[in-house]
Formats: C-alpha cells, structure tokens, sequence
C-alpha cells in the first residue's frame, strides 16, 4: 500500500518537474490518474470488509460465489453476445451495435476491443479456477457439485482465446494448465476419485485441444525462429521505425509476420529507449512513440507490445520499480489471506502481471485495474498473519 501511495507521489513530481509534455501530461494526471487515485480506497474498503468475515463461514462462502461471478462475467458477457448473435442472426433480426463481437476499429467501431483486453480480463477466472480445483482436491471435496463453476470456466476461456485467434492468450492459458496439472498430479492425485480424475481429465483434454489446434493452424509459430533472427537486428534493419517500409526478409525467404518482427524488435529498441531514459517520458501509454519521434523524426511507432515496458517508458524506472515491487509483495502475503480469498492473489494477480509482459494494455484500465487489485489483495491479507485456511465448500453449494 505504501508503494502505491509513493507511486501516485512520483506520478505527481514527473508532472510537475519531470516530464516533458506537460499539457497531455496534465490531461491524464487529471483523469486517468484521478480515477485511479478514487478507485484506492474502494480497493481498501472491499478488501478489509472481505477480510472482516472471515470467520462468517456463510458471509465469505456468499461474498465469493458473487466476486467469483464478477471475475467470470467477461468471459459470459461474451457468449452470451456470441450466442445473441447467432441466435437473432438464424432469423434475420436486426443486431444492436453494442452487441456486436467486433474488433476494435476506432471511430468506426465504436464498440470494437482489442483481442488483449479480452486475454487481460478473461484469464484471471481462468487462472483463479486452476487454483480453486487444486484447493478443493487438497480438502478431498472435489466433485461436480462443488466444481462445476470452476471447470466450466477453463473450456469456455480457451474456445474465446481460440476464436479470438489470439495465440498469447493460448500460451498463457497452457501454462497455467500445466502448471496446475503438475501441482495436482505429483501432490494430489491419490485424493481424487475415479470419476473425479476422469471427470477433470475430460475439461483438461478439451482445452489442450483446443490449445494445441490453435497452435498448428496459426503460422506465425512457424516462422517464429527465423522471424526473430531477422527482427534482433535493430540496428543493420530499421524497417522497425515505420510499418509502411515493409520489412526485411528473413531466412527462410519470406516476409516476417508483423507480431513477430514488431514485438522483438520494439523490445529491443523500447528497453534502449529506457536506459537512455532513466526517468521517463511521462504519458502511460503514449511514451515510446514520444520518444521514438524524438529521436528518429521520421518513426512512426506506437507501443512496444509490452505494457510493463510501456509504463517504465512513461514513468521511468523508479514508477517500474515501484509498481513491479508492489505487485510482487502483494503477491507474497497474499498466502496470509484465507482460502479461497488468497487465490485473488496467487493466480489472478499472477495472470495479470504475466499478460502485462506480451501485451500492449499500458492504458487506463490495465493499470486501474492492477493497482486496484495490488490494493484489494493487500488488505485481504491483514491482520491475517496465520496461513490456516477456513476449508469452504464450491460455488454450487447452498
């Protein structure tokens, strides 16, 4: 919490004495980084009231069943759109642009997003899921009765990810998947029962299928190697400053993908941007193209596919240092919170800084949101020293 505090302090002296734009500079501060700022002591107040029943079995049983539901909505909101459409499209009727799954598109699309925002804020369900299974496996509860929430989350999350055709979001959700399957089979595989084995080997199989297909049908895995070879050479190919010169060929003969060669070759460059920048620009998501056109007038970039990369190009080292620190001790004593509150931490934070790695979301609602959970999982965990979990049975229990 004091992280944060000190975060909000420098974002304030980079206006004021840092930065170097002030007026967009002064437009955020009092918008984006205001709303933040009001979000803080919701994130306080959820949390130390969370906290405060904990020894009200069937108050904390209800208040997770409802924020469980919450982190499951983006990923319901979404087939139930897909559904709509499918369903009124078969008759002809006409579809409300708001329920439309289009890609974002500007102006144009106004109620288009990016496939990263749905990776961002459909996997912490999917992730906090995992971590539920394992939790009621380790209590020798685990059945359809009490896991069903949990594992019809993972399929769902992984056919979005698939028809999204987003191949992180795969990544992502593979790793999480065996990094659960592992827990459970080398810890607790002798607690499951037959049908409970075969029944979580069916949802497992499913989702790596559908993981796995998604890897084989997208080409860009296939040229990733020769793709990167050629993208590492920032400095004998500049086709990284502007899409429109087209990029170089790489070893295989062909044209490098665009995520391929962008993503590699703006890390490289935007993590050199950043040492010779120790301070910052000064705008959250907007920084690296700042500084690009500072340095080479006739770039035209935009971000570096990195939101943890793009936020230290707008705050510097120190904002980076801080916010990265803060996720992580919020992460560390999120084991103080009790079961199955601690999983907020350990899997769904984990599964928002992991997406912040790959994914251009430095905007206002990818940080809003992990400083708000940075605060919500921080005050779940006081006054909480003792790892003893409260055992508690599944979503689908009265």
């Amino acid at each position: 919490m004091g992280l944060i505090l000190l975060l909000l302090i420098w974002v304030t002296i980079h206006l004021f004495w840092i930065g170097r734009d002030y007026p967009l500079q002064s437009l955020e501060y009092t918008k984006i980084w205001k709303k933040i700022a009001l979000s803080l002591p919701f994130a306080l107040g959820l949390g130390l009231a969370i906290a405060s029943n904990y020894c009200d079995l069937r108050k904390s049983r209800r208040y997770w069943q409802i924020i469980y539901l919450g982190f499951c909505l983006p990923t319901l909101i979404y087939f139930g759109k897909f559904a709509y459409a499918k369903l009124v499209g078969t008759y002809g009727y006409p579809i409300p642009g708001y329920l439309l799954l289009v890609p974002y598109g500007g102006g144009e699309q106004p109620f288009g997003i990016p496939r990263a925002w749905y990776v961002l804020f459909c996997l912490p369900a999917f992730a906090i899921a995992l971590g539920k299974i394992i939790q009621i496996i380790e209590q020798n509860n685990f059945g359809l009765r009490s896991s069903w929430p949990y594992l019809a989350i993972l399929p769902l999350t992984v056919a979005l990810f698939f028809i999204e055709a987003d191949r992180f979001g795969m990544v992502y959700a593979m790793i999480f998947l065996t990094l659960s399957l592992g827990i459970i089979l080398f810890k607790y595989c002798r607690r499951l029962s037959w049908r409970g084995g075969v029944m979580l080997l069916l949802v497992a199989t499913i989702s790596v299928g559908l993981v796995s297909l998604s890897v084989s049908k997208n080409p860009q895995w296939k040229t990733l190697v020769a793709d990167s070879k050629v993208a590492a050479q920032v400095d004998r190919y500049d086709n990284w400053k502007n899409r429109n010169r087209g990029y170089p060929i790489n070893e295989l003969g062909q044209i490098p993908t665009d995520s391929n060669y962008s993503r590699l070759a703006w890390a490289i460059v935007g993590s050199r941007l950043l040492i010779e920048n120790p301070l910052g620009y000064g705008l959250m998501s907007l920084s690296f193209a700042a500084l690009g056109k500072q340095k080479w007038p006739d770039s035209d970039l935009s971000w570096t596919h990195s939101a943890w990369l793009d936020f230290g190009l707008g705050y510097g080292l120190p904002g980076l240092f801080l916010l990265l620190f803060a996720v992580m001790l919020s992460w560390h004593y999120s084991v103080h919170s009790k079961a199955p509150w601690n999983l907020i931490g350990r899997w769904g934070l984990t599964s928002m800084a992991l997406v912040m790695t790959t994914k251009e979301v430095s905007a206002e609602s990818a940080i809003n949101a992990i400083i708000f959970l940075v605060l919500w999982v921080s005050a779940l965990s006081i006054n909480n020293s003792n790892p003893d979990t409260i055992p508690m049975r599944g979503l689908g229990d009265d």
